[in-house]
């Protein structure tokens, strides 16, 4: 990979994290305001997951690239 598609690469990969990491800003205030006594099957457990899953592929993706970038920087 050419240092320019490295670069594109990598702030392609931050740009999916940053819109990957929004929703679960978005949902924090409604997370944080559910009553200490709300019964677990009341709560919405699959929006939950897929927005933490989306926001934990985004970063995992970053991170492997991350650590592929530094491979190809080692090597030159």
């Amino acid at each position: 990979m050419s240092d320019v598609n490295a670069v594109v690469a990598l702030k392609n990969a931050w740009n999916g994290v940053m819109a990957a990491s929004a929703p679960v800003s978005e949902m924090a205030e409604t997370v944080q305001a559910l009553p200490g006594d709300a019964r677990v099957a009341s709560l919405d457990l699959e929006t939950y997951q897929r927005v933490a899953l989306a926001q934990a592929n985004a970063a995992r993706a970053l991170q492997g690239l991350i650590e592929q970038l530094q491979r190809k920087a080692a090597a030159e």
